[in-house]
């Protein structure tokens, strides 16, 4: 497999999924190039060749590929193109994710040759799993990427495609988006990060008080990338979300790799 250059792709509101890739794609000896599907707007068609690599990852949303990223995977095209799964989610389960990940990557024309699981942050109860991927996980995403290096020198262009196996079952678990809402405080200035970055173009680009809640996926990139802190999720029902997820997220995940 002669490999001359690995991109980077990522749906990543947070960060948490930039991270891990990159971590992995860093061990990499070939040319390095990054794909961030994360902002909103028109994109072209994407086009791999054999002698690339791609890294590819999303984070979880109720066990699935979130939707938008789905989507947006539709313009990536492979030709029998190597690629590495990536999920990241917080703390509690990956459930389908993987899976339906490496189904999307096969109907666009890759070939899915190792994946990973890798807990991080909670993007909403930010208290879950605080600070990952912390320095054990990056120690294991670059273990895992010089592994990959070795891997790749060593397939030969007969591998056949599917035969990676990752968890997961069909039909995929029902998601129907995370009912909460964001609010906007006094402290808003009206800067308009929020507008530029939202992944959906949910937020008004005349007032960045409205929020379009039909089209808001609750990714929290307006949140965590606020200057001023204005935008939040009501304290109470923060809690209550905390609390519910206080016993299935408790026990720390380790990373999962499959190869």
């Amino acid at each position: 497999m002669n490999i001359k250059q690995v991109t980077s792709v990522y749906f990543s509101p947070t960060g948490n999924t930039k991270t891990a890739v990159e971590l992995i794609a860093g061990q990499l000896p070939w040319k390095q190039e990054r794909l961030d599907l994360t902002d909103a707007g028109r994109r072209p068609e994407y086009h791999f060749m054999e002698n690339e690599a791609v890294i590819i990852g999303v984070p979880v949303y109720g066990g699935r590929v979130p939707a938008t990223a789905a989507e947006r995977l539709k313009r990536l095209h492979g030709r029998k193109t190597a690629a590495v799964l990536v999920v990241t989610y917080g703390n509690r389960a990956y459930e389908d994710a993987l899976l339906e990940l490496k189904l999307i990557l096969l109907r666009q024309g890759f070939c899915p040759l190792a994946a990973a699981a890798v807990p991080a942050e909670h993007n909403i109860v930010r208290s879950i799993a605080s600070g990952r991927p912390d320095k054990t996980d990056r120690r294991r995403l670059k273990q895992f990427g010089r592994e990959l290096g070795r891997r790749f020198w060593e397939l030969s262009s007969n591998y056949r495609i599917g035969d990676l196996k990752v968890p997961g079952h069909r039909p995929f678990r029902k998601f129907h988006g995370v009912p909460l809402k964001i609010k906007v405080g006094s402290s808003c200035k009206s800067c308009g990060t929020c507008i530029r970055r939202c992944p959906v173009q949910a937020i008004s680009r005349t007032n960045p008080r409205i929020t379009d809640n039909e089209r808001c996926i609750v990714c929290m990139r307006c949140v965590k990338q606020c200057p001023s802190g204005a935008r939040k999720i009501n304290k109470m029902v923060l809690l209550a979300v905390a609390q519910k997820l206080k016993k299935v997220c408790r026990e720390r995940k380790e990373a999962e790799f499959f190869i």
